[in-house]
C-alpha cells in the first residue's frame, strides 16, 4: 500500500511542476523583437504620414493654399517686400532728376535735386498706401493663385526645374501708375517688367519632387497604416504596458524628428535665397505655409508626452506607487470629511455606486474626442485637456469615495415616511 500511496502523492506535484514551467524564452524573444521592428517602422511613418497629408490637402490644393498665405498680406515684412519691389519697377529705366532737370528752365537746375527726392518720397507713400489697404489683399490673393500653379509644376512636374515661384506685383504697379497719371506725374509712363516677389527658387523645390509625389500617393492610407503599426507594436511586446509606452514614446520621437526637418529645410531654403531677395519675406511665408502642419506635428508630439507619462503613472515602479497611494490617501480622506460634515449626495451617489466605471471611460472619451473634434488642436490645447480630464477624475473620486461613505437611512425611515393605506 504504501509504494502505490507515495506514487500517487508524487504524480499531482509533478503535474503542478510542469504546469508552472514558463513559456520559453525564445518565444517572448521573437514577440520583442518583433515588437521593436514594428515601433521602429511606425516610428519612420510618422513623419511621412504628416507630410503626406499636409502635402495633398494644403500644399498641392490651391484653394487652401491661397487661404492660407491670404493672411500675409498684412504682414510687414511682406509689405515691406512688396513695397520696395514695386518702387524699383516704377524707377526702373527712368533717372527722374534728369527729367526734371530737363523740363525746368536753365536758371531753375538746382530745383532739379529736391523735386526728385519729393516725387521719390511720394511715389513710395503711394505704394505704402496700396500695400496697406484693403484693395491690396485682393491683388494678393488673385496673384497667389497663380503663383500656386508655378508652385505645384515645380513640386510635380519633373520638367520644371529652372526659375523661381514668384508672386505676380503688376496689379499693384498698375495701380500706382493709374495714381501717379491722376496727380499729372507721367514720368513714368511707358510699358515696363511686371515686379515679381520670389517666394522660392525652383531649382531647390524640385529637389522635392520624387518625395512630393511619394507623399501624394500614400497620403489616403498611410496614415492609417502607422496608427495600425503603432497598435501592433503595443500588443505584440510580452509586457503590454511597456508596449504601449514604447508605441506613445514612438510618435513622440517621429513627430520630434519632423520638427526638427522643417527646421532644417527652413534653414536650407533661407541660405539658398539669391543676393536681393527679402529674406524676411521669405521667413514669414515659409512659416505661414507650414504653421499649421508644425502646429499638428507638435500637438502629436504632446500626445505622445502625455501616454507616456500616463503610462508610467499605471506601472508598478515605486514613484508611481507611491503617487497613486498618495492621491488615493488624499480622495479617500476628502470623501470621508465630506461625508462626515453631512454632505449627501442622494440620487447622484447611487448613480455614482452603480457606474463609476463607465464614468471613469467616459471623462477620458470626452477628452479624446474634444481632440479629434477640434480644428487642428495645438500642443497646449492637448496638454490642458489632458490636466482638465485628471482633474474631473479627481472630482469624480472624490464625489464616488463620498457617496460610499455616506451612512445607511436608519431602518424604517422610509416606511415612517409613506403614509398608511
Amino acid at each position: 500500500m504504501k509504494p502505490s500511496t507515495s506514487v500517487s502523492s508524487d504524480e499531482p506535484s509533478s503535474a503542478s511542476a510542469d504546469s508552472d514551467v514558463p513559456p520559453p524564452r525564445t518565444h517572448h524573444r521573437g514577440r520583442t523583437v518583433g515588437g521593436w521592428l514594428l515601433l521602429i517602422l511606425a516610428t519612420i511613418l510618422v513623419p511621412i504620414s504628416v507630410l503626406g497629408v499636409w502635402t495633398r490637402n494644403q500644399l498641392l490644393d490651391t484653394d487652401r493654399y491661397v487661404d492660407t498665405v491670404a493672411p500675409l498680406a498684412t504682414d510687414p515684412a511682406i509689405q515691406d517686400a512688396v513695397t520696395n519691389r514695386v518702387t524699383e519697377s516704377v524707377y526702373a529705366g527712368v533717372d527722374v532728376q534728369s527729367r526734371v532737370a530737363d523740363a525746368l528752365p536753365e536758371e531753375g537746375d538746382f530745383l532739379a535735386a529736391p523735386i526728385s527726392l519729393g516725387i521719390e518720397n511720394l511715389i513710395e507713400r503711394i505704394v505704402r498706401e496700396l500695400v496697406t489697404s484693403d484693395r491690396f489683399a485682393t491683388l494678393w490673393t488673385d496673384a497667389n493663385r497663380e503663383a500656386h500653379d508655378a508652385l505645384v509644376a515645380v513640386l510635380t512636374d519633373p520638367g520644371d526645374r529652372k526659375g523661381s515661384v514668384s508672386v505676380d506685383l503688376s496689379g499693384v504697379a498698375s495701380g500706382v501708375q493709374d495714381k501717379l497719371s491722376s496727380l499729372g506725374i507721367n514720368l513714368f509712363a511707358g510699358e515696363r517688367p511686371a515686379p515679381q516677389l520670389e517666394l522660392f527658387q525652383s531649382e531647390d523645390l524640385a529637389r522635392a519632387q520624387t518625395a512630393v509625389s511619394l507623399f501624394d500617393s500614400l497620403a489616403t492610407f498611410l496614415p492609417w497604416v502607422t496608427i495600425a503599426l503603432l497598435v501592433a507594436a503595443a500588443f505584440t511586446f510580452v509586457d503590454r504596458r511597456r508596449g504601449v509606452m514604447a508605441a506613445f514614446g514612438g510618435l513622440l520621437v517621429g513627430s520630434v524628428l519632423l520638427i526638427i526637418g522643417f527646421a532644417v529645410a527652413r534653414w536650407f531654403l533661407l541660405q539658398a535665397i539669391p543676393v536681393g531677395a527679402s529674406v524676411s519675406a521669405t521667413e514669414a511665408v515659409f512659416d505661414l505655409v507650414t504653421r499649421f502642419v508644425r502646429g499638428s506635428v507638435r500637438a502629436l508630439a504632446a500626445v505622445g508626452l502625455v501616454g507616456i507619462l500616463a503610462t508610467l503613472l499605471a506601472g508598478p515602479s515605486r514613484p508611481a506607487v507611491a503617487l497613486r497611494r498618495v492621491i488615493g490617501v488624499g480622495v479617500a480622506r476628502t470623501g470621508d470629511a465630506a461625508a462626515g460634515h453631512g454632505a449627501r449626495l442622494g440620487a447622484v451617489g447611487e448613480f455614482l455606486r452603480s457606474y463609476i466605471v463607465g464614468i471613469r471611460v467616459a471623462v477620458v472619451a470626452v477628452a479624446v474626442i474634444i481632440l479629434l473634434v477640434g480644428e487642428r488642436p495645438s500642443a497646449g490645447a492637448v496638454l490642458w485637456t489632458a490636466v482638465i480630464a485628471l482633474v474631473a477624475l479627481l472630482v469624480v473620486e472624490v464625489l464616488y469615495r463620498t457617496a460610499l461613505a455616506e451612512p445607511e437611512p436608519p431602518a424604517g425611515t422610509v416606511e415612517a415616511a409613506e403614509p398608511e393605506a
